[in-house]
């Protein structure tokens, strides 16, 4: 299906069905998504069962189902929630697609194609979020099971020239910024401005945030967009996020 991106917004996220497990993504060995119909006292939340409205009882885990948003509160000691630290509502993006380096340890966003990427489009200029669409930019990105398969990740230099260029918002289409097996969480801690390693509490009044598992189709060109990031209210480090882009002369009315 030809996207249509005259249409606003374009929504970058992925859509999980419920109805179909193994059509959603999953990362680090956590549970898919499911949706079970509510049963009890004699009420059945299903009309196709004779019900009087559909009800269900959902089941996932933001970090491992889907894209999803999260806060500093993520790594940090002390609560922090990404409803209370999401306060933007439409910032200047920019999206950029990067060519995946491969080497001994797996495929990875680099210093060295983040650059390039950057480069071509005349830098981020002044923007607040960064959108990274990796390539190649295989579909299967939306249902992959990621868990052990050593997905693609963002290596601490490219972390650190991302950090220099002082953005609030980074996405990207990876599952994590950090290799499924690195504890330290290190591309979270440099984007965050945290120490290497060791127990933190991180200053709640942080509103920078990384959004994970986005699907950005090959059709919507790179170049500056406007992006807006919905979530629900959750007292959570993190939670499921719908993200749309908008054209760059969007203003709102």
């Amino acid at each position: 299906m030809k996207l249509d991106t005259n249409q606003i917004p374009i929504d970058i996220s992925i859509r999980l069905d419920f109805d179909r497990g193994d059509a959603n993504p999953n990362a680090f060995g956590l549970p898919r998504p499911s949706a079970v119909v509510a049963e009890g006292g004699g009420f059945v939340g299903d009309t196709r069962r004779g019900g009087s409205c559909n009800c269900e009882t959902v089941t996932l885990n933001p970090h491992g189902n889907g894209t999803h948003t999260e806060c500093v509160g993520h790594l940090s000691t002390n609560r922090i929630h990404i409803a209370d630290v999401l306060t933007d509502v439409i910032v200047p993006a920019l999206l950029t697609s990067v060519e995946l380096e491969v080497d001994a340890r797996g495929a990875f966003i680099g210093y060295d194609s983040l650059a390039r990427s950057l480069e071509g489009i005349g830098g981020p200029g002044d923007v607040r979020a960064l959108i990274l669409r990796t390539l190649p930019n295989d579909p299967a990105k939306m249902s992959a099971t990621w868990s052990g398969a050593n997905p693609p990740w963002l290596d601490a230099e490219g972390a650190r020239l991302i950090r220099s260029l002082g953005v609030d918002h980074l996405l990207v289409d990876i599952p994590s910024l950090d290799r499924e097996d690195d504890p330290l969480l290190t591309s979270h801690r440099i984007f965050w401005d945290l120490p290497a390693e060791g127990a933190v509490e991180a200053d709640p009044s942080d509103g920078r945030t990384i959004t994970e598992m986005i699907w950005v189709p090959d059709e919507v060109a790179d170049g500056p967009y406007n992006v807006t990031i919905q979530i629900p209210p959750f007292a959570l480090d993190a939670a499921p996020s719908r993200v749309l882009l908008l054209p760059a002369e969007y203003a709102v009315r």
